[in-house]
């Protein structure tokens, strides 16, 4: 087990016998600190990890249930989550042609291959490395499209189940989630033309939800991240 931690000013905790701690500078962002985390498990020798946010708790089998899907040709394989009420948070990620994300909650019956997974919880061979230039969100999503692009499949395993307090790292509903979120989906698709997309989206999204009304001021700072990017 390897525990990575990128909290700002660190946490004290002592190292267990059989755990590996990883300290990065602090505030690194998940893909640094999950990049850290995997050159970790390859220097212990593994060749394939099990990513697992700190707010995600794998129920009971999941982990086996992941490890029985894999196969030759898998890249990524990961479990439905799981909302704190029990309800499917997500089941796999839908990326469409025209740019939209849409997080799938309808269960497949069997190991079905999806666009992309949550880095929730996440079973992928140690070599994987994210991007680096994503700052919060979306890392995830162009992983899969890197292993997808190179003929391996990425797939949700219903017998897998993993529950996940969402937003815990950072709120949602927070301007600077809006932001990073803006700024990661406008990297992920690499062309002018999704900007109107993108902001449309994300404008929709905020309205749905109630606001607040500051996250539009974090669409329009995330445009700008990514335009200066």
């Amino acid at each position: 087990m390897v525990v990575v931690n990128d909290a700002p000013s660190g946490c004290a905790v002592a190292e267990p016998v059989g755990v590996t701690m990883v300290r990065t500078a602090g505030s690194q962002g998940f893909a640094r600190a999950v990049n850290a985390g995997l050159a970790a498990a390859c220097v212990l020798g593994a060749t394939h990890v099990l990513l697992l946010n700190d707010d995600a708790r794998p129920q009971p089998g999941c982990i086996e249930a992941l490890v029985a899907a894999w196969s030759d040709r898998a890249g990524a394989v990961g479990p439905v989550l799981l909302d704190l009420d029990g309800a499917v948070e997500s089941a796999g990620i839908s990326v469409a042609s025209w740019g939209r994300v849409r997080i799938l909650q309808r269960l497949p019956a069997q190991t079905t291959a999806v666009d992309a997974l949550s880095g929730a919880c996440l079973m992928l061979r140690a070599e994987e490395r994210l991007d680096e230039s994503f700052t919060h969100g979306f890392e995830d999503i162009e992983l899969c499209q890197r292993i997808r692009a190179q003929g391996r499949a990425v797939c949700i395993v219903p017998a897998a189940r993993c529950q996940h307090l969402g937003g815990a790292t950072l709120s949602r509903r927070s301007a600077s989630a809006q932001r990073h979120a803006v700024s990661g989906h406008l990297r992920l698709l690499r062309r002018r033309r999704f900007v109107p997309v993108v902001v449309g989206l994300a404008i929709a999204q905020v309205i749905r939800e109630g606001g607040p009304a500051e996250r539009l001021s974090g669409i329009a700072a995330g445009v700008a991240d990514w335009r200066g990017a």
